[in-house]
C-alpha cells in the first residue's frame, strides 16, 4: 500500500475510533464527575476511616483480577478475530465460554476470600457494618465479572460507543443510589448496594441490545468442538503471558492496598486523595490505546503491517504530548484542586502534587507502547520489562516508606522509569510493530 492509501484507509477507520473515543471520554467525564461529587459525601457521612475501608475494598476488587487477566487478553484477541471474519456462530461460542470462565472464577475467588477472611482481617470483621458490606461486595464482584464478557464483546465488534452508553446508564443509577442512600442515613452498605444496582442496569441493557441485534449472545454451554481449541489457546503460551502480565500490572497498581496495610486506612485515604486525580487522568489517556486496540487486532488479522506502523507512530506522539500536559497541569494546580475538592482532608504542601504529576506522565505515556505489544501478542518482552519495573518499584518502596511515608510509591514510580523502564517500554512498542502476528495460533 502507498502512504496515501494507508492514510486514506486510516481516515475512514478513524471515524469509528473518534466516535468510540468521544463516548469513552464522555463516560470518563461522567464517572469522574460522579466521584468528584461523591468523595466529599463519603468523607462527611462515612468518616475518613470508613472511607479508607471503602477505598481498600475497591482496590481489593481490582486486585481480584490477578488470576483471570489472561482471559481478558486472550478472549479479546479471539473475539476480535472472529468479529473481523464475521463468524457469528464462532463469536457466540467465544462469548459463552468467556461467561462461564469469568463467573466460575468469581465464585471461586469469593469462596477463597471468605475462607481466609477471619485470618487476614479479623479486627475489621468485628464491625457489623464491614461484615455486611463485604457480603454485598461479594455479590457485586460476581455480577461485575458476569458483565465483563459483554464489555469484551462490544470492544471486539468495534461497538464501543454502544457499550459506553450502556455503562454510563449504570453509572447514573449508581450515583443516584448512593445519593439517596446517604441522604436517608445510609452507611458503607448502602454504597455497595448502589454499585450492585449500577452493574445490574448495565447488564440488563446489554442483554436487550444483543437480543434486538439477533446476536444469539446468551448463557449456554459452548460447542465442545469449538470450546476445546479456544481453551487450549487462551490457556497456552498466549494465555500464560497474559496471566503473568496481568499479575504484574495489578501488583503495580496495588499502592492503596499496600499503604493501607503498612500505615492503616487513614493514610490509605490520604494517598488515594493525592493520586486519584492523576489516576483518572491516566484512565482518560489510557482510553486512546484501549479504543484503538480492537482496530489494531483487526489490522493485524488482515496482515496490514504498514498501517500498524503508521498508526503506532502517530499515536505515540499524541500520547507523549497529552501525558506531558496532564502531568504539568497536576504538578502546578493539583494542590489547589484537591483542597477545593475535599478541603482540609487534602494532603498539604506542593511537593506531593509535583511528584504525582511527574509519575502521572510516565505511567500514562507508556500505555501506548505497552497496549500495542499486548494487542499484537508480543507479550514476552512486555512481561520481562513489567517484571523488572515491579521488582525495582517494590525495592524502592520498601527502602523509602519509613522515610517519606505515603510518597514512597510516587518516588518509586519516577525513579524506575527514569533509570530505564520508560525507554524499554518505547523499545518493545516499536519492536511489536515489526513482528508479524497475523493469524497467530498459540
Amino acid at each position: 500500500m502507498s502512504y496515501l492509501q494507508i492514510a486514506k484507509a486510516s481516515l475512514n477507520q478513524n471515524k469509528n475510533i473518534v466516535s468510540a473515543l468521544g463516548s469513552s471520554y464522555g463516560l470518563m467525564v461522567l464517572t469522574m464527575g460522579i466521584q468528584f461529587v461523591l468523595v466529599p459525601l463519603y468523607l462527611h457521612h462515612l468518616g475518613k476511616e470508613m472511607f479508607g475501608v471503602l477505598t481498600m475494598m475497591l482496590a481489593a476488587i481490582s486486585y481480584g483480577a490477578i488470576g483471570i487477566g489472561w482471559l481478558s487478553g486472550g478472549m479479546a484477541r479471539i473475539l476480535g478475530e472472529r468479529g473481523t471474519a464475521h463468524d457469528t456462530a464462532g463469536f457466540a461460542d467465544a462469548y459463552a465460554l468467556s461467561k462461564l470462565v469469568y463467573v466460575g472464577y468469581a465464585a471461586v475467588t469469593i469462596v477463597v476470600f471468605w475462607l481466609i477472611a477471619p485470618w487476614i482481617m479479623s479486627s475489621a470483621l468485628e464491625k457489623s457494618e464491614v461484615r455486611q458490606a463485604l457480603i454485598y461486595i461479594s455479590i457485586y464482584f460476581l455480577l461485575m465479572y458476569e458483565y465483563n464478557t459483554d464489555r469484551l464483546a462490544f470492544n471486539a465488534l468495534c461497538r464501543q460507543t454502544t457499550g459506553n452508553v450502556i455503562e454510563a446508564a449504570g453509572q447514573v443509577v449508581f450515583a443516584c443510589g448512593v445519593a439517596i442512600g446517604l441522604y436517608f442515613g445510609g452507611s458503607l452498605v448502602s454504597v455497595v448496594i448502589a454499585q450492585i444496582a449500577g452493574v445490574l442496569t448495565s447488564r440488563g441493557l446489554a442483554w436487550i441490545y444483543w437480543y434486538r441485534q439477533n446476536m444469539a449472545l446468551n448463557w449456554r454451554w459452548p460447542h465442545l468442538l469449538d470450546a476445546a481449541p479456544m481453551w487450549q489457546r487462551v490457556s497456552g503460551k498466549m494465555g500464560q503471558h497474559y496471566v503473568v502480565y496481568g499479575i504484574l500490572q495489578l501488583t503495580l497498581q496495588a499502592d492503596v492496598l499496600i499503604v493501607g496495610w503498612l500505615a492503616g486506612p487513614e493514610t490509605a485515604a490520604i494517598y488515594y486523595l493525592l493520586w486519584r486525580i492523576p489516576e483518572v487522568c491516566i484512565l482518560l489517556l489510557g482510553r486512546i490505546p484501549g479504543v484503538f486496540a480492537p482496530h489494531l487486532i483487526q489490522m493485524d488479522s488482515r496482515g496490514e503491517s504498514e498501517r500498524i506502523h503508521y498508526n503506532y507512530r502517530k499515536g505515540l506522539r499524541i500520547m507523549l504530548g497529552f501525558s506531558a500536559l496532564a502531568g504539568l497541569a497536576y504538578g502546578l494546580l493539583g494542590n489547589w484542586f484537591v483542597h477545593f475538592w475535599v478541603g482540609s482532608n487534602a494532603p498539604d504542601g506542593y511537593i506531593p502534587y509535583m511528584l504525582a504529576g511527574v509519575a502521572l506522565f510516565f505511567v500514562a505515556a507508556v500505555q501506548w507502547p505497552a497496549n500495542t505489544a499486548y494487542a499484537l501478542v508480543n507479550t514476552g518482552p512486555l512481561v520481562k520489562v513489567t517484571a523488572l519495573q515491579l521488582i525495582a518499584k517494590v525495592t524502592m518502596f520498601a527502602l523509602l516508606f519509613g522515610t517519606i511515608d505515603y510518597l514512597a510509591p510516587l518516588v518509586a514510580i519516577i525513579a524506575t522509569h527514569v533509570l530505564g523502564v520508560f525507554f524499554l517500554y518505547l523499545k518493545i512498542g516499536k519492536d511489536a510493530c515489526k513482528t508479524e502476528q497475523t493469524a497467530i495460533a498459540l
